[in-house]
């Protein structure tokens, strides 16, 4: 602010000298010079205004820059969690999957086992079965031929007794 105000320039009196200046004149001047004082003062006090508001936006662009800087850092960090919570758990799926793999083969496997092992239990049933039966058949032709063998002997004593009758 100025040293002098226009309100000072204007309640300004000059003593009056022989051969003094004109005072119409000198108070002319001094009204244009007040005049143009308060004008100036005002433009200052509007640039000041002005100054304030612009340093007040510049601060709130400022605050948003910091918060936009720091939900950026926030967000960037929430990624990064976020993709090492996603990395671990498809390794966990993966390891589960692999667990389940080896279970479900080992159990394929056993069962295959057991089926063999039941195909061979079978088979050799069977060649048992086979085994006695063909012994069956062989004791049944024996029968039968012993049955044969007897009645080709009762023959010849049927017809013996028959011519003795």
């Amino acid at each position: 602010m100025p040293k002098i105000t226009p309100l000072e320039i204007q309640k300004q009196k000059f003593s009056r000298k022989w051969r003094g200046l004109d005072s119409i004149e000198v108070e002319s001047f001094l009204a244009m010079a007040a005049e143009e004082l308060e004008d100036l003062a005002r433009a200052k006090s509007e640039l000041d205004r002005q100054v304030r508001a612009l340093e007040e936006e510049n601060a709130g662009h400022r605050e948003r820059e910091r918060m936009l800087r720091d939900t950026l850092t926030t967000a960037q960090r929430a990624s990064e969690d976020i993709r090492q919570a996603a990395q671990r758990e498809a390794e966990l799926i993966v390891r589960e999957a692999q667990d389940s793999s080896e279970r479900l083969t080992h159990h394929a496997l056993q069962r295959s086992a057991e089926i063999e092992k039941a195909i061979h239990d079978l088979k050799i049933q069977r060649a048992s079965f086979r085994l006695e039966l063909q012994k069956m058949l062989e004791l049944y032709a024996a029968v039968l031929e012993e049955d044969r063998r007897e009645d080709e002997r009762d023959k010849p004593l049927s017809y013996l007794t028959r011519k003795n009758e």
